[in-house]
């Protein structure tokens, strides 16, 4: 059984050819993470690094689509990595189990970077070591039904300069699934529209979702 079946004539064969050659980091692999790391192995990318040190616990089964009750306490970059490998035998992926730091190193390997954290000081940090890297970044975050979905170029305006001023917030944020499954489908077609080298990709324009009202809003980064 062909797993792209229904993918051929989507892809060009160039396409498809960048789309194998290609490895992407995920750091975070909680409700967005999770959607985005299967999402991208379901559709073809060639190779991920999986990074996060938390393990799984029971409040994340309402969202976080790569894990079951019997992951409980489980390091959730092993548990991605173990499912990952089941649906497709042939992906290269790592699990890092470490906390990101500012002396964290991006593999040359990797092609562009996926910031699916949950917090913003460690935002921050990745989008820093993406531009040392000089890797495009896919940014997503969320708050109960809103979301924002943002990809920076090496050139771009920085993480830290576009949501200058903002505060964390004090203990878990409110998910749900449906917020989760959305933006995380966003991310990997923006993923893929990089890695293809298709055009309309969220390159210095930032995605605003509302789902109270069904409303998605692009709003350019200003210069």
């Amino acid at each position: 059984m062909n797993l792209y079946a229904r993918q051929h004539g989507l892809f060009s064969p160039e396409e498809w050819a960048r789309l194998k050659a290609a490895t992407v980091l995920v750091a975070g692999l909680g409700g967005l993470g999770s959607f985005v790391a299967e999402g991208l192995c379901r559709s073809g990318v060639g190779g991920l690094v999986l990074l996060d040190d938390d393990r799984v616990s029971p409040p994340d089964l309402n969202r976080q689509i790569l894990y079951t009750a019997d992951d409980m306490g489980r390091f959730k970059a092993q548990v991605a990595k173990d499912r990952l490998l089941k649906i497709r035998d042939d992906l290269w992926v790592e699990a890092w189990v470490q906390r990101l730091t500012p002396d964290f190193t991006i593999p040359a390997r990797v092609s562009l970077v996926v910031d699916a954290l949950d917090n913003w000081e460690s935002r921050f940090v990745l989008d820093d070591l993406a531009f040392k890297a000089g890797k495009h970044l896919v940014h997503a975050g969320l708050k109960g039904p809103f979301g924002q979905v943002l990809t920076l170029s090496p050139s771009s305006p920085r993480l830290r300069e576009v949501f200058a001023g903002v505060e964390e917030e004090s203990g878990p944020l409110p998910a749900t699934f449906s917020i989760c499954a959305v933006l995380g489908g966003l991310v990997v077609e923006e993923v893929l529209k990089i890695v293809c080298g298709r055009e309309g990709a969220l390159v210095d324009r930032l995605l605003l979702v509302d789902l109270t009202t069904y409303d998605f809003e692009i709003v350019p980064l200003a210069r």
